[in-house]
């Protein structure tokens, strides 16, 4: 696995574990697990953009066409990965909204501050 995420899937760790406790503290141990949970829904996020970009890397002989049908075919399957696992968290956990989204976001927030700063770096 790349430097660049293991250091994002720390940074999520690490923020989904600051907005668990928060949310420990107004209310309760469900929606501290439902923080974590949104935050696994982000890392995993994040794992699959990395598999696409690993294999898009990897795939020197594609057209340009082949690589921008491989690039929309990955983030229909991250939405549909993102969508799924949204539906069975609030619809088979019956998790909480409010705090699932919250870590989601908390997690897709260190994604692009990760990214922007990679970005600065080059």
């Amino acid at each position: 696995m790349d430097t660049g995420i293991r250091r994002l899937l720390l940074y999520q760790f690490l923020l989904a574990g600051v907005t668990s406790a928060v949310f420990l503290v107004i209310f309760d141990i469900f929606s501290a697990v439902s923080v974590w949970f949104g935050g696994g829904v982000a890392a995993a996020n994040a794992l699959f953009l990395a598999r696409c970009a690993r294999r898009d890397a990897l795939a020197t002989e594609r057209t340009p066409q082949q690589s921008l049908v491989a690039g929309y075919s990955c983030m229909v399957q991250r939405f549909l990965l993102v969508a799924l696992l949204f539906a069975f968290g609030l619809g088979a956990l019956r998790f909480e909204a409010l705090a699932l989204l919250t870590g989601f976001i908390g997690g897709q927030l260190v994604m692009v501050i990760t990214g922007i700063k990679q970005l600065e770096q080059k």
